[in-house]
């Protein structure tokens, strides 16, 4: 890994590439939370749980973009994961 710097001396393209993968990261904890955390509401039909492929396939994006967001703030920041 390289020298770390600070968050002011990315490029442009540096930047998107840290946003894109932030926003995977998101993207992919709001999916897997609608899919386990089912809320009744009052009037309503009582919801009923996920398929099993569905949650693997979350869990599983989830994990990709993590491991995405580990690499870009790794190589554009120098930063080590903990």
């Amino acid at each position: 890994m390289g020298e770390q710097r600070k968050p002011e001396e990315l490029s442009e393209e540096e930047r998107q590439r840290l946003h894109r993968a932030q926003q995977r990261l998101r993207n992919a904890s709001q999916a897997l939370e609608a899919l386990t955390v089912i809320e009744p509401l009052r009037g309503r039909w009582t919801p009923t749980p996920a398929p099993p492929e569905a949650l693997a396939a979350a869990r599983a994006e989830l994990d990709q973009a993590y491991r995405e967001v580990v690499g870009a703030l790794s190589e554009v920041l120098g930063w080590e994961p903990a």
